[in-house]
């Protein structure tokens, strides 16, 4: 939602304009819409799809019942017309073993490389999409709040947190 709002604040003009948006977990629109030249890194949908948390079979389930429209940019921010410069900086919290972590990785591409927009990344290898929610007593959990608070404070412009 976040990633669709920012988009819509820049095209309509919000003022004062967005400082930052932070991106966890993202889902950021259908592979079909991912650009050519990144196609071939996306390769978590099919090596994560029997993940704990949020397997293919429950995103498939999902969409099945949403039915969205993939040109729709309120849905699929790859459809934006306006494209992706002029969009303020932005934290990603991703995990390694999310299918979804691609199409994050990939977006971050897109912001970074091919609009100039400062991004952060965390990431959090071998752990499902949103562990943080379900398993409050791992470390790993702890360290995400930890990178999230720092995170917020970098889209803040205070590292010093």
């Amino acid at each position: 939602m976040t990633v669709v709002l920012a988009h819509l604040a820049r095209d309509e003009g919000l003022s004062p304009a967005l400082t930052g948006q932070y991106l966890g977990i993202p889902g950021i629109g259908p592979p079909s819409y991912i650009p050519d030249k990144y196609r071939e890194l996306l390769l978590s949908r099919e090596q994560n799809k029997h993940a704990p948390m949020l397997p293919a079979a429950a995103i498939d389930m999902f969409m099945q019942g949403y039915k969205p429209d993939a040109s729709d940019p309120l849905y699929n921010v790859l459809a934006a017309p306006g494209g992706h410069s002029q969009l303020p900086k932005t934290y990603f919290q991703i995990n390694g073993l999310d299918p979804l972590r691609d199409e994050a990785l990939i977006y971050e591409k897109i912001l970074r490389e091919d609009n100039r927009t400062e991004t952060r990344i965390d990431m959090y290898p071998g752990l499902p999409h949103a562990f943080f929610l379900s398993l409050p007593g791992l470390e790993s959990t702890k360290l995400y709040r930890e990178d999230q608070v720092k995170g917020f404070g970098w889209l803040l412009g205070r590292d010093n947190i």
